[in-house]
């Protein structure tokens, strides 16, 4: 996946969270694990989605 698509993907993951549109946040999230099973070389969209919801440490 290139950066510009993985950058469009997070942007529109982020956009449904935030209009609380949970139903199309879900597509996107099991889109996201499909896409880290049939690429496992790339780097995992998953724990980048997972990463939002994280707390930073300060």
């Amino acid at each position: 996946m290139s950066s510009q698509t993985r950058t469009a993907f997070l942007a529109e993951y982020r956009k449904a969270r935030s209009d609380a549109d949970f139903d199309r946040a879900l597509e996107i999230a099991f889109a996201a694990m499909d896409h880290d099973e049939d690429h496992p070389d790339d780097p995992p969209l998953m724990a980048e989605l997972r990463g939002m919801h994280t707390k930073a440490a300060a």
